[in-house]
C-alpha cells in the first residue's frame, strides 16, 4: 500500500486551517460546562418536599449548565448540625450547606460572604424578616440566604372579616404591612382580650385555636422569611493549593 509524505509546509497549512475552523465554529458546551455544585440540605419529613426541591435545583442546573448534587441530611440526632460542624472544621465538604438556628453565627468565619446574592433578592422581593437578618449577618455582611425550606415560622391564620364582624376589631391596624401601628389597639391586644375575642367568635360559630405545625403563610411582600429556628443556606470558603481564598459557585433560589 502506498502512502504520501506530508511536508512541513503541508503540516503548518493543515494546522492553520484547523485553527481557523475552530475560531469560526459555534461554541458548543457540554452538559455540565460550568462544573458541579454540591448541596447539603435538610431531609424534610413532609412527603414529596425533597422531590420538589430536587426539581427546582435540577431546573436551575440545566439552565446554567451546572451538575447539582444534593445530599439530604436528617435532623434526627442533630446529624445536619454535626455534619456542618465537621465540614467547617475540616475545611471541605459541600459547597452550599443548610444551617438552622444560630449555626450561621457559629460558622461565620469559614463561610463566604454573599451580600450581592441576598441584596439582589431584597431588591427584587422586598425586605427580609429582621430575625433572619439578625441570624444570617455579621458585621453588616450576609453569610446565609434565608429560605422557606425548613422554616419554622408558624403564624396563626386569622380571618380579618370575622374579627371585624363579631369582635369589632380591625386586625390590620394591629398587624399592618408597615411600620405604623395603632398603639392603643396594640396595647389592648393582651391575653385577657384574646380570650374575650375567642369567646365571641365561638358563639358566632367560628371557634379558634393556637397554631401548631403549618407552613409559613404568604405575606403581602413575598420576601424570603425566616425565624429563630429557621434555616439559611450558606456557601463555605475553600482553600486552593496557593492557599488563597476563592469563591465557590453559588446557588440562589427565589423564595417563590
Amino acid at each position: 500500500m502506498g502512502y504520501s509524505r506530508l511536508s512541513r509546509r503541508d503540516v503548518l497549512k493543515t494546522a492553520a486551517l484547523g485553527s481557523a475552523a475552530a475560531i469560526t465554529a459555534p461554541y458548543v458546551h457540554g452538559a455540565y460546562a460550568a462544573g458541579t455544585l454540591a448541596l447539603g440540605v435538610w431531609d424534610h419529613w413532609v412527603p414529596g418536599a425533597n422531590n420538589t426541591l430536587t426539581k427546582l435545583c435540577n431546573e436551575w442546573g440545566e439552565k446554567n449548565k451546572v451538575e447539582v448534587k444534593i445530599d439530604y441530611i436528617t435532623s434526627q440526632g442533630d446529624k445536619d448540625i454535626l455534619t456542618a460542624s465537621a465540614e467547617a472544621q475540616a475545611g471541605t465538604g459541600h459547597d452550599i450547606m443548610s444551617h438552622r438556628a444560630w449555626q450561621i453565627q457559629v460558622h461565620r468565619r469559614v463561610l463566604e460572604p454573599i451580600d450581592e446574592v441576598v441584596n439582589g433578592l431584597i431588591k427584587q422581593y422586598g425586605e427580609i424578616s429582621p430575625v433572619a437578618r439578625y441570624l444570617a449577618t455579621n458585621e453588616n455582611h450576609w453569610y446565609g440566604i434565608p429560605t422557606t425550606v425548613g422554616s419554622q415560622v408558624k403564624p396563626p391564620a386569622s380571618r380579618i372579616d370575622l374579627y371585624k364582624a363579631h369582635c369589632g376589631i380591625d386586625l390590620t391596624k394591629i398587624f399592618p404591612n408597615s411600620d405604623t401601628r395603632d398603639q392603643a389597639l396594640v396595647e389592648a391586644w393582651n391575653y385577657d382580650n384574646y380570650l374575650k375575642y375567642a369567646e365571641q367568635l365561638f358563639k358566632a360559630g367560628f371557634p379558634i385555636g393556637w397554631p401548631w405545625v403549618r407552613p409559613a403563610t404568604p405575606s403581602t411582600r413575598p420576601a424570603p422569611c425566616s425565624a429563630p429556628s429557621a434555616r439559611s443556606w450558606s456557601t463555605r470558603r475553600t482553600t486552593s493549593k496557593s492557599t488563597r481564598m476563592r469563591r465557590v459557585p453559588r446557588l440562589s433560589i427565589s423564595p417563590n
